[in-house]
C-alpha cells in the first residue's frame, strides 16, 4: 500500500539513506508484473519485430541477439518481469571487443555502472554521455561528438557542419612535432577582500564585505541615486555572506588532494642478471608471492639466493652480522625484501606486525653495514589502485608508510615498494621483472602496483572540487564517539558537532574527565544543547574499548566514530626501536583496528580517521608516525571494499589546534613548504568529505615552490610529477637553465 511504501522511505531517511517515491502504479522486475501479464499481452499484441544489421545485445539474456525478430510481445513482457542483467551485458560487449559506449539520454544514468564494469574488466574503454541535466543544446552535443571522435568513433562531420562552406578534413603537418608542452596557467589566488585583478571590482567586493553602502555607491558611481542605493542596502548582508562562503569554499577546494595510480606502458621484460638476495619470512616460505618472485628473478637471468629470516625475532645487530656473512665481498644486483608478508604481531610488542619490525631492522642493518646494494620491498594487497581493486591487506600497508621515510633517510639504499596482485599470472611475472630492474627500465618509479591491467605508479593529484549545492551532507545522530576527544582537535570537533545538533557526544582520552580543560569543555557543549559523556579509555586495549561501547546509552545508539587520537613522533629510522614503534602504532593504528573490528556490525553513518600527510608523502624522522598514519588510509580503503563507511583524511599542520600547532612546529613546517590551515576550514573540509563519500583525502596547504625542491633535494619523487604546479616550476627552472647556458655561450 502507499502507506507501507511511505513507511519504508521514512525508515531509510531516518537511517541517513537517500530515498524517494517513484510515481508508478507497479514495481517492475518483480512478481507484481505477473498480475499484469494478460493486460500486457493484449496491449503489446501489435508489435512486429523486424531484422536489423545493427548488433543488438539483450539485458534479458546478457548476450547478443542473433535474430531481432525474436523481440516480440513475449520478449518485452519478460524484459519487464525479469532482472536487468546490465553488468553482464556490458561484460559481453567488452568481451566482443566493443570499447566505446555512448549513452543517448537527457542525463547519464548508466555511465557510472558502465565505467565500474569496465574497471573490473581491466580494459581500456570510453563512455560518452550525449546530454546532461541543465547542460543541453548544441554545445553539449558537440562536446559529446568530439569525445566520441577522440575515442575512435567514425563520425560523418558533413551532417554536422553547414554545407557552405563545404567542410573538409586536412592532413597534419609532415614535419615532426617538437613536443614542447604549454601548461595552462591557473588563475592566481585572490587575496581576501579582493575581487580579482580589476581594482574597481576589488573595491566593489571590499565595500560589500565591509557592509559599506556609501563606498559601494561610490564604486558603482550611483551616489546621487537614492532609490537605487536604498534598494541595494538590504542585499549587502546576503552578498557579503555569499562572498565569504565562496572564498572559503575555493580555499578548501585548493587544499584537497588525493592519491591516484597512473598506468605505465608495458615494456619488454628485461634481463635481471647477477646475484639477487631474496629475504623470505620463515613463516611464509611457500607463500605464492615468495615463489613468484624467485621464479621471476630466475626466469630473467638472475641468480637467486633465498635466505629465510625469522621476522618475529629479527634484531638489528645480529641481522647486520648475518648479512655481512651472507653477502661477503660478492657483488649483488639487488636485494628483494618479502618480510612484510608476515603480519603476525611481534611477540613482545603486539601493536607492531612482525614484518614491519623486521623491515625496520633490515634497513637499519644494511645502513650500519654501509651496503650500496639497492633494496626493494614487496607486499601483496597493501594498496588499492581504484574502486574495483580491493585493498585486502591493510597491515602490510604500514611498510609503505615506513618505506616512504626510508626513501628520504636512505636515498641510495632504498629502491622502492612494489605491491603484487592477488593472483600472479605470467604477465604479472614479466611486469614484476620490469619493476625490479634498475632504471631506466623501472622508470625511476619507487611506488608501484602490479595489477592484471598493467603496472601502476603512485601519484598525488588535485581532488575534484566539492560539488556546489549537491544536497549531500552528513548529519550526526545518536552518539558520536571521538577518540582524543579532550585534546585540541577533539575539542574543535566536539564544538562543531554540538553546533550541528549532535544529540550525544562520547569523548574519550587516556585521562578522560581529568584531562586539562575537559570539564569546562563538557559544560560548554551542554550549553549548546548536547549531552556529553567524558570517559577515560585506552582505545588500543580491545577490552577497555568493548566496555566503553557496551555502555552507550540505548536511547542514543552509536552512529559515528571519529578517531582523532594519536601521538606525534620525531625519530629517525636509524634510532627507531621496536618499543617506540609499539607506542606510536598502539595509539593510532592499533586503536583504529580495534574500532573497526568492534563496530563493523553496527549501523554507522560515519567512520572518520585523522591521518597525516607524513603517511602520504613521507617525512624525515617520522618512520613510525608515517607507518601508523598510512595504516588509517589503508583501513579506510579496506572498509570501503567491505561496504562499510570510512573516511580517512591526511591533514597538513593545523593552526591553533593539534599536536603541531605551537609556533616552533608551525615555523618548521613552513620552512618545508607546508602552511598551517585554520580549524574552521578544516571542519568544513571534513564535513564535506564525509558527506561526499570520500574514502581517503589529503587536506594540506602547500607552498609548492618551497615544498617540492626541499622534498626532492636528496631523491627525485615521481609521486609529485603530475601536479601542474610542479610541472610549471620544472619548466621554469629548465627555461632559466637554458637562458643561462645561452648567455654563457654568447659571452
Amino acid at each position: 500500500s502507499p502507506e507501507d511504501v511511505a513507511a519504508v522511505v521514512a525508515d531509510a531517511e531516518a537511517a541517513g539513506l537517500r530515498a524517494r517515491v517513484i510515481d508508478v502504479g507497479y514495481a517492475s522486475h518483480n512478481p507484481q508484473i505477473d498480475a499484469l501479464h494478460d493486460l500486457l499481452t493484449e496491449r503489446l499484441a501489435d508489435i512486429r519485430p523486424t531484422p536489423t544489421d545493427i548488433a543488438f545485445y539483450s539485458t534479458v539474456t546478457a548476450e547478443r541477439l542473433a535474430d531481432t525478430t525474436a523481440l516480440d510481445t513475449a520478449y518485452w513482457i519478460t524484459n519487464l518481469r525479469q532482472p536487468v542483467r546490465f553488468a553482464e551485458t556490458v561484460e559481453a560487449l567488452l568481451a566482443d571487443g566493443y570499447r566505446l559506449f555512448i549513452e543517448a539520454s537527457p542525463h547519464p544514468v548508466l555511465n557510472l555502472g558502465i565505467q565500474e564494469t569496465i574497471e573490473r574488466a581491466g580494459v581500456a574503454a570510453t563512455t560518452v554521455p550525449t546530454l546532461r541535466r541543465d547542460h543541453g543544446g548544441r554545445t553539449q552535443l558537440t562536446h559529446a561528438a568530439a569525445q566520441a571522435f577522440a575515442a575512435g568513433a567514425d563520425i560523418d562531420w558533413r551532417r554536422w557542419f553547414p554545407a557552405d562552406p563545404t567542410p573538409r578534413t586536412v592532413d597534419l603537418p609532415t614535419y615532426a612535432f617538437q613536443r614542447k608542452q604549454y601548461w595552462v596557467e591557473p588563475p592566481a589566488a585572490v587575496a581576501p577582500g579582493a575581487g580579482g585583478h580589476d581594482p574597481v571590482e576589488a573595491r566593489v567586493w571590499q565595500a560589500i564585505e565591509e557592509l559599506d553602502i556609501d563606498a559601494l555607491a561610490s564604486s558603482l558611481e550611483i551616489e546621487g541615486q537614492a532609490e537605487t542605493v536604498g534598494a541595494l542596502e538590504p542585499a549587502l548582508p546576503v552578498l557579503s555572506a555569499w562572498r565569504r562562503r565562496h572564498r572559503e569554499q575555493s580555499t578548501v577546494d585548493s587544499w584537497r588532494y588525493h592519491v591516484t595510480w597512473k598506468q605505465l606502458p608495458d615494456t619488454a621484460a628485461p634481463e635481471l642478471g647477477g646475484s639477487w638476495l631474496l629475504l623470505v619470512p620463515a613463516a611464509h616460505t611457500d607463500h605464492p608471492a615468495v615463489l613468484a618472485t624467485a621464479q621471476t628473478l630466475a626466469a630473467h637471468g638472475g641468480e637467486v639466493r633465498s635466505h629465510v629470516l625469522d621476522a618475529r625475532a629479527a634484531e638489528r645487530g645480529a641481522l647486520a652480522q648475518e648479512l655481512r656473512s651472507l653477502m661477503g665481498d660478492e657483488q649483488h644486483a639487488g636485494i628483494v625484501n618479502l618480510l612484510a608478508l608476515d603480519e603476525e604481531p611481534h611477540p613482545e610488542h603486539p601493536a607492531v606486525p612482525a614484518g614491519l619490525a623486521a623491515t625496520t631492522a633490515l634497513v637499519q642493518a644494511l645502513g650500519d653495514n654501509g651496503t650500496d646494494v639497492v633494496l626493494r620491498t614487496l607486499t601483496q594487497g597493501a594498496v588499492s589502485t581504484g574502486a574495483a581493486d580491493a585493498l585486502t591487506r591493510p597491515v602490510q600497508a604500514q611498510v609503505w608508510g615506513l618505506g616512504r621515510v626510508a626513501a628520504l633517510e636512505y636515498p641510495r639504499l632504498w629502491g622502492g615498494l612494489v605491491d603484487l596482485p592477488a593472483r600472479i599470472d605470467h604477465q604479472s611475472l614479466n611486469r614484476l621483472a620490469a619493476a625490479l630492474a634498475p632504471a631506466p627500465a623501472a622508470r625511476d618509479e619507487d611506488q608501484i602496483a602490479i595489477r592484471p591491467s598493467g603496472i601502476h605508479a603512485r601519484r598525488l593529484a588535485h581532488a575534484p572540487a566539492t560539488p556546489r549545492n549537491s544536497g549531500v551532507s552528513w548529519q550526526p545522530r545518536g552518539t558520536t564517539l571521538i577518540t582524543g576527544g579532550t585534546g585540541g582537535i577533539g575539542a574543535v570537533l566536539a564544538r562543531w558537532l554540538a553546533r550541528e545538533g549532535a544529540p550525544h557526544l562520547l569523548l574519550t582520552s587516556r585521562r578522560g574527565p581529568d584531562a586539562p580543560g575537559a570539564q569546562e569543555l563538557a559544560a560548554e557543549l551542554r550549553g549548546l544543547g548536547t549531552a556529553v559523556t567524558l570517559t577515560a579509555c585506552d582505545v588500543s586495549d580491545p577490552r577497555q574499548l568493548r566496555d566503553l561501547l557496551d555502555g552507550t546509552p540505548p536511547e542514543h545508539p552509536l552512529t559515528a566514530v571519529i578517531h582523532a587520537a594519536g601521538m606525534t613522533d620525531l625519530t629517525s629510522i636509524a634510532d627507531l626501536t621496536t618499543a617506540r614503534l609499539d607506542d606510536v602504532l598502539g595509539s593510532k593504528s592499533d586503536a583504529a583496528r580495534n574500532l573497526h573490528e568492534l563496530t563493523r556490525d553496527m549501523d554507522l553513518t560515519a567512520f572518520v580517521m585523522f591521518s597525516s600527510g607524513a603517511g602520504v608523502w613521507g617525512s624525515g624522522q617520522q618512520g613510525a608516525y608515517g607507518a601508523a598514519n598510512h595504516f588509517l588510509d589503508a583501513l579506510a580503503d579496506h572498509r570501503r571494499s567491505q561496504g562499510l563507511p570510512a573516511t580517512s583524511i591526511a591533514w597538513g599542520p593545523w593552526a591553533e589546534a593539534g599536536m603541531s600547532a605551537d609556533p616552533e612546529s608551525l615555523s618548521y613546517f613552513k620552512r618545508f613548504g607546508l602552511l598551517p590551515i585554520g580549524p574552521d576550514l578544516c571542519v568544513k573540509a571534513l564535513h564535506q568529505a564525509v558527506g561526499a563519500g570520500d574514502a581517503t583525502l589529503t587536506v594540506a596547504n602547500f607552498d609548492w615552490a618551497t615544498f617540492t625542491p626541499t622534498f626532492t633535494a636528496q631523491r627525485p619523487s615521481p609521486f609529485l610529477d603530475d601536479l601542474p604546479e610542479n610541472r610549471r616550476e620544472a619548466e621554469q627552472r629548465g627555461s632559466a637553465a637554458e637562458t643561462g647556458a645561452f648567455r654563457e655561450e654568447l659571452a
